[in-house]
């Protein structure tokens, strides 16, 4: 496991009390107030600022030398105390801003200037309070002049940006958190009617009338008592409005997405609202989600699933699983159950015929509740298939004229049986151009080219009717906002987390939620009244010497590798104990297999997603000497974690004896017996 560095990095924040850290830890007191009006004065200037001014600013009632000379005394104690913050010479002096000095109001500039949502609100979380709040300087008159300008102005900057932090919210329907804010901003202004007013329009948008009506006695409280004013005319008729319940008000704020879909995830979040509405004007397209198992695609669809069932269409969910005893049907059968709920049972509200009631008896015996004995046809299994996938048609149909709107998402198509997608199949192209969504996530790792769900998906897009995205890893920078939330902890200790997290999860949210639980478990991680800490001692030592891997972890990659034959899977043993990367040379030499044999097996893991091909010598430098192969061809295991699965799968002696042959097969050494034909065991590799 790499080691972590201890950068010296400097925290300066100006938004709220002065804070000034060093590694995360304070730093004691410069000399004086003025050195610490300097310091900030410097940081919020962009350019050099002459040596005559900073006198005039602070010594003006010295003579000339006399003020040079205390500005030379100052520098330098800051200079000692945040070595290479200042660049001076004869005339000027200019802070230093680079990596080493991190500056909120510098921050505050960059998230703020971002479109993401997620972003802007982190430059949110950087304003602690009034610009330099407890920070004075006597007999300091110009700086006293340009600490209250600076604070007004930026008081005015932040209201602003809070206000549109505060729409992006409205816009999105996500009310509460649009009052979070609202109610931050009024700390700043609590005389302004006009976010009284927006608070007031907040609580009534997400059903809290008492509350709304609430806030208006609490802004006439504080009008009176600190302006002897009422309220306006706009604040006494929002209030009317809302007494009288005007549903018109809904309509003040445009509602345009829900609530802030998962970090890194807007676009994709975008196009699945866009791939709902094409559905709901009778265009739809299958849509197909696909990414690595924990990567977050089940997320991502159940936000957008519960934005549009807040606005009243009717969502049919299920998972489909692999069964060996053949439950076939199965998926259909849980997510159409919840229709013929004995409370609200559709058909009490729609008219089906006696002839696709009987059929539905077959999946769905509460179906004969209150019904009649029926007769049940006795036909062939490909019309008694008809029969059964045009009642199932039948059923959507007249639920979509009852609900207007149906969704239908299974989850893990991949598990889902042959039967299963011809009966997905058949419910598409009859009902395709009714408004209803056909949406589905799987891992394409887990299905080969001649898998049920391959040949659908690769049918789907010859006709035109398939629209499908991935899902990728999240970026470290996203691993770090996420950090950034955790109360508490240093600009080190994140540092130190979120390398170590985004190392071992490399972006995929399951395992870094499962690494994150075991640090917690482990009382590395803390947390307790909603302050995080770390045991900075347990860190560093975990970062140097590594962690097991997380039981529910190891629980996923094993069904992965249950697919797999035992011989192709003792050979992805041996590859994992050359290495997280290996050569195909090497793997020839150690294990003695046919060259055929390890290729096909290669191409059975990459299609599985457990390893992919890297560039030429990438990862062996030193396995061209075990071979006479021009090429050599070189591999990784795609995630740590699938390694270090494969790896403890293997006892001490077994991996001592290995380690001992692939020690002298890199050397040229190690001749081992050619194993049995390659051909014969084709057909061992699994699914």
């Amino acid at each position: 496991m790499p080691t972590f560095a201890e950068p010296t990095r400097y925290h300066l924040r100006l938004l709220g009390p002065l804070q000034i850290e060093r590694n995360g830890v304070p730093i004691g007191r410069l000399e004086s107030r003025k050195a610490l009006g300097l310091l900030c004065y410097l940081c919020c200037q962009n350019k050099p600022v002459p040596r005559v001014h900073l006198t005039t600013l602070f010594w003006g009632e010295k003579s000339e030398m006399r003020g040079r000379g205390n500005l030379s005394r100052v520098l330098n104690s800051i200079a000692h105390e945040l070595p290479g913050c200042i660049e001076a010479n004869r005339h000027t002096v200019a802070f230093r801003h680079h990596d080493q000095f991190w500056v909120d109001i510098v921050q505050f500039d960059t998230l703020s200037a971002s479109k993401k949502l997620h972003l802007m609100v982190a430059a949110t979380e950087l304003y602690r309070g009034e610009f330099l709040e407890d920070l004075t300087v006597k007999e300091c008159p110009e700086f006293d002049l340009w600490l209250t300008a600076e604070r007004e102005r930026w008081r005015q900057r932040v209201a602003q940006f809070f206000q549109t932090v505060i729409n992006h919210h409205a816009e999105r329907g996500e009310y509460d958190q649009g009052l979070r804010f609202a109610t931050r901003l009024l700390t700043l202004d609590p005389w302004s009617e006009e976010i009284h007013r927006q608070k007031m329009l907040l609580y009534h948008l997400s059903g809290q009338r008492t509350a709304a009506l609430a806030q208006f006695e609490e802004c006439k409280r504080i009008l009176a008592e600190e302006l002897g004013v009422e309220p306006g005319r706009e604040t006494l008729l929002l209030r009317r409005q809302i007494e009288e319940l005007n549903s018109n008000l809904a309509t003040s704020i445009q509602q345009m997405l829900p609530r802030e879909p998962l970090l890194e995830r807007g676009d994709e979040h975008t196009w699945l609202i866009h791939r709902w509405e094409d559905a709901r004007r009778g265009a739809g397209k299958f849509t197909l989600v696909e990414g690595e198992v924990g990567v977050g695609k089940t997320a991502l669809i159940e936000e957008v699933l519960a934005w549009a069932a807040s606005r009243g269409a009717r969502v049919l969910r299920s998972r489909c699983y692999e069964y060996r005893s053949g439950l076939t049907y199965e998926a259909f059968v849980n997510a159409l159950r919840p229709l013929f709920d004995s409370q609200q049972n559709i058909l009490d509200k729609i008219k089906l015929a006696d002839t696709w009631l009987i059929e539905l008896m077959r999946l769905w015996p509460e179906v004969q509740n209150g019904l009649p004995p029926m007769p049940v046809f006795a036909d062939e299994e490909m019309t008694a298939r008809h029969r059964l996938f045009e009642s199932i048609a039948q059923l959507l149909m007249a639920t979509i004229g009852h609900e207007r709107e149906v969704v239908l998402f299974l989850d893990d198509l991949h598990e889902a049986d042959q039967p299963s997608l011809d009966m997905l199949r058949y419910l598409y192209h009859r009902l395709h151009t009714r408004a209803i969504w056909f949406i589905c996530a799987y891992r394409r790792e887990e299905t080969t080219p001649n898998h049920p769900l391959s040949l659908f998906r690769n049918v789907l897009a010859r006709e035109g009717h398939l629209a499908t995205t991935l899902l990728k890893p999240l970026s470290s920078e996203t691993v770090f906002q996420i950090l950034r939330r955790y109360d508490g902890l240093t600009a080190i200790q994140l540092h130190r987390l979120g390398q170590f997290l985004q190392e071992q999860s490399e972006g995929n949210p399951f395992v870094l939620e499962q690494v994150r639980l075991a640090l917690h478990e482990d009382h590395i991680l803390s947390e307790e009244e909603g302050i995080w800490s770390v045991d900075n001692g347990r860190l560093t030592a975990i970062c140097q010497g590594g962690m097991g891997v997380p039981a529910a972890v190891t629980a996923v990659v094993e069904n992965r590798l249950a697919r797999l034959n035992p011989r192709a899977r003792r050979l992805l043993q041996i590859a994992a104990a050359i290495g997280r990367e290996f050569s195909l040379p090497l793997l020839i030499a150690v294990s003695g297999e046919p060259t055929e044999w390890i290729e096909i097996c290669l191409s059975s893991w990459m299609a599985r997603g457990l390893v992919a091909e890297m560039m030429a010598n990438e990862a062996d430098p030193t396995a061209e000497r075990t071979t006479n192969r021009k090429s050599n061809h070189a591999y990784r295991f795609n995630h740590m974690m699938i390694w270090r699965v494969v790896l403890q799968e293997l006892a001490p002696l077994q991996r001592l004896r290995l380690d001992e042959r692939i020690a002298e097969a890199r050397i040229g050494r190690f001749h081992p017996q050619p194993a049995p034909d390659a051909v014969r065991h084709i057909e061992e590799l699994g699914d």
